[in-house]
């Protein structure tokens, strides 16, 4: 049996990677938007959202279901690594069967004009394919995913300075989102060869993996659609401008999306080698702590959010982009609603291989998203789409816990929620007093968070909260191991 890598360890590397790639577009996004303006961000992220799709076909929910079997075997080095071959091979034949899809499409009149970036941006498909990024998620390498990250984000970063200087380069900012993903597919296949003998025949069972990797597939597209379909469908309805604003309030949203998401990410391989292994007293307090950690942090995120969204845009866009100030406060909400979806889905439904579960649940949000957006887009433009975004999320949380509350008590999972709303909520007092006293928007943004932060993990450390109480004391005892030892 493989040696269990630290659960602390892992959320620190993972959200390590996970804070670079937050960082990541907080620089680039200011810089690229300023020098390209709402039209040329409008273009790359229309073509970028008709590239999901395609990127969808390719990936078939083949990553999910690798982590989840794959970390029920990990210990096994037959059975991994016939599996390991098994599932490249089967993600290999899709990537075919989506470039197929993708010279079709091509040839629509409707993407003339996007051609080019289209081209561009489906090189991240193959790469995608080649990284097997689940392969180390498996493994729990997160500290080797973590340096090859931040190495290629920083090449894009020095890339993009240099290659991005007018309107009309917008396609190499095309391109460089997809340099990184490049360097670390190259590397990953490299570096696989440490768990997986590619050279080593077996015979591979195909057809075992095909239906559960296609409901998870279906899950996929579904959520796409609540999760994509809002920036196609502003790009068809209402032009490359309004595209541009909204992709303004969505960055907002996703940096602290993707950076919250890193605990679901991170634990699912252990709770699916918990189930896997019979040891459901060590699952459900994972699940518990990993549930309370997530509220600790994405409540206080999405009202800080609520309270500076007009600020951020301005900041980091410009006031081309404030149009989208009143979508990025609706988002925010989502934030929280999405934190609890993917507990529900990842963390309850898809270790217990209720995959058929979890695509019910999205589809039915995908269905609300796709008539919501048709009748409010037109009406109120990217408002509209951010309502009916949040609103989908929140139908998908009302499915999805009807389905996992017959696994666990979904109701003790909520218990610590409402005292980290109550201390959140203080931060509109902190935003309107700081807002009377400066008239910098910079200075009006760092107050207000340095204040919001204190007032936050002061009261928690004041009633002391258990988990807090915990690392505290983790750290009090390394300090005073070290000193022992001088």
């Amino acid at each position: 049996m493989e040696k269990q890598k630290s659960i602390t360890i892992n959320l620190v590397a993972n959200g390590i990677k996970t804070l670079m790639t937050v960082i990541f577009p907080i620089i680039t996004f200011p810089y690229a938007s300023r020098v390209l303006g709402t039209v040329g961000i409008g273009k790359v992220n229309y073509a970028s959202s008709i590239i999901s799709y395609f990127s969808l076909v390719a990936a078939l929910g083949i990553s999910t279901y690798a982590v989840r079997e794959g970390a029920r075997i990990r210990d096994d080095k037959q059975k991994f690594n016939k599996f390991a071959k098994e599932m490249l091979h089967i993600n290999l034949c899709t990537t075919l069967i989506s470039y197929i899809f993708l010279l079709i499409f091509l040839n629509l009149p409707v993407l003339s004009g996007y051609k080019k970036l289209l081209v561009i941006l489906s090189a991240g498909i193959v790469f995608t394919t080649i990284g097997m990024e689940w392969l180390f998620i498996i493994k729990e390498e997160y500290s080797y995913i973590t340096k090859r990250a931040v190495l290629f984000q920083f090449i894009s970063l020095v890339l993009l300075f240099l290659l991005v200087k007018t309107k009309d380069d917008y396609y190499w900012y095309a391109a460089l989102t997809v340099i990184s993903s490049g360097g670390s597919a190259l590397l990953n296949l490299w570096h696989s060869r440490k768990f997986v003998n590619w050279k080593q025949k077996c015979k591979c069972d195909y057809r075992k993996h095909l239906k559960p990797i296609l409901l998870i597939f279906g899950t996929s597209v579904a959520s796409s659609i609540y999760t994509t379909m809002d920036t196609t469908m502003i790009g068809a309805l209402d032009g490359d401008s309004a595209t541009g604003i909204y992709t303004a309030a969505v960055k907002i949203n996703t940096v602290v999306s993707t950076l919250i998401s890193t605990i679901s990410a991170t634990i699912l391989p252990r709770v699916s080698y918990y189930i896997g292994n019979n040891l459901r007293e060590e699952y459900e307090k994972l699940l518990k702590t990993s549930v309370d950690i997530l509220f600790m942090v994405s409540i206080p995120a999405s009202i800080g959010m609520i309270c500076t969204s007009d600020i951020l845009i301005l900041l980091f866009s410009g006031e081309e982009f404030l149009g989208g100030s009143l979508a990025a406060k609706i988002l925010s909400v989502r934030v929280i609603v999405g934190a609890i979806n993917r507990v529900l889905a990842y963390q309850i439904c898809t270790p217990y291989k209720k995959d058929r579960e979890v695509l019910i649940s999205t589809v039915c949000g995908a269905v609300f998203n796709l008539i919501a957006n048709s009748v409010l887009i037109p009406v109120w433009g990217v408002t509209g789409a951010s309502i009916a975004t949040l609103f989908s999320e929140i139908v998908v949380f009302i499915v999805l816990t009807k389905y996992s509350s017959k696994i666990v008590n979904t109701q003790k999972l909520y218990r610590r929620a409402p005292g980290y709303t109550a201390i959140s909520l203080s931060f509109f007092v902190v935003r309107s007093i700081v807002e009377n006293l400066m008239d910098s928007s910079v200075l009006i943004l760092v107050f207000t968070v340095i204040i919001c932060a204190f007032i936050y993990f002061g009261v928690l450390f004041a009633i002391k909260d258990p988990y807090l109480e915990e690392y505290k004391n983790k750290f009090i005892k390394k300090i005073r191991l070290k000193n022992e030892k001088r």
